[in-house]
């Protein structure tokens, strides 16, 4: 009897040694590198959108998880160096912040995972097959047009828009998709033409050329004008936005940012939520996932931020069920 009590012990030993071990092996395990090339600038601070969702889905920094930010705000010909070396970092998974951030990566890996965290048009652009079937190393959230709808929104507030600037900046670096361009051209015109405005575009090629733009849009008095959000533009951000001003041009662009700094409205993807969703395929992957197998989602949470300050300077009036229906008001 006592014999076969030993037996049973050594045999139930035998079965929780392995089990033991195997729940104590991910916290020997080393922690998972994660690449993230941004323009928004690092370190990250823990309560922005990726580390802190990260952490809910529990890839602790420093413990399970360690998230390698590399940014390259300006000049943007850094770009292309800059992705080489995180991708050499040889990451389980990369992060890539914007349409320009997935080109740069894709052309350096096409074996690590990269989940995007905006940007437009992947299928047209090249970086996947199919939203539903990536088919290769790239997923994530994607961004819709969201021109008709900004210029819907520009009419709503400007009696009697008849004509709208499309103004942009020169495409900087190599790593810049030419096809991006040609995409938001393409939705502009047809906005414009499904509105029944008269358009015309205009593209800075320094700082300075903005003065020009804006004092000819005031001259040959266009109705208003839409910024087109690129590298160029946003790092001159604050000097449209006060010759937008100065020249009494109404204007719409993308990002609450804009709008802050003076413009009239802005109507965009929400990026907090694209980038906290996108780490939900992080952790997929992380996890086992395929990155060809995981669906592209659209993102579908959009922010409407209003200037009525400069709708104020501008002497426009905001109808106030926009104003009901926007997220941010400034006043």
């Amino acid at each position: 009897m006592k014999w076969r009590k030993f037996i049973k012990l050594i045999a139930g030993t035998a079965i929780a040694l392995p089990l033991a071990s195997y729940a104590q092996e991910p916290q020997s395990a080393l922690p998972k590198r994660i690449g993230y090339l941004t323009r928004l600038g690092c370190p990250i601070a823990p309560e922005h959108p990726v580390p802190r969702r990260l952490a809910e889905l529990g890839w602790v920094e420093g413990r399970t998880s360690v998230l390698d930010c590399v940014s390259s705000a300006d000049p943007l010909d850094q770009l292309p160096t800059l992705a080489r070396e995180l991708v050499s970092r040889r990451p389980d998974v990369l992060i890539a912040g914007g349409t320009n951030f997935v080109s740069a990566l894709k052309r350096e890996t096409t074996t690590i995972p990269i989940v995007m965290v905006g940007g437009w048009e992947p299928v047209r652009l090249g970086f996947i097959t199919s939203l539903a079937r990536p088919g290769w190393n790239v997923t994530g959230v994607a961004w819709l047009g969201l021109l008709p709808k900004q210029m819907e929104l520009l009419k709503e507030i400007v009696p009697n828009l008849r004509s709208v600037a499309f103004i942009t900046g020169v495409m900087v670096g190599a790593y810049t998709p030419s096809e991006a361009f040609k995409i938001r051209t393409e939705h502009f015109i047809i906005s414009a033409n499904t509105l029944g405005l008269t358009w015309q575009i205009f593209t800075a090629a320094v700082a300075t050329d903005y003065d020009e733009i804006f004092a000819r849009l005031a001259a040959e008095h266009f109705d208003a004008a839409y910024i087109a959000s690129n590298e160029f533009n946003d790092n001159n951000q604050t000097r449209i936005c006060q010759l937008a001003l100065r020249h009494q041009i109404p204007a719409v662009s993308e990002t609450a940012a804009w709008a802050r700094d003076g413009l009239l409205l802005s109507y965009s993807q929400d990026l907090p939520w694209t980038q906290a969703r996108g780490m939900e395929y992080v952790d997929k992957i992380l996890r086992g996932a395929k990155p060809s197998e995981l669906p592209v989602e659209q993102a579908t949470k959009f922010e409407l931020a209003i200037n009525l300050n400069t709708a104020n300077t501008l002497r426009l009036t905001v109808p106030p069920s926009l104003i009901a229906r926007a997220d941010e008001v400034i006043e």
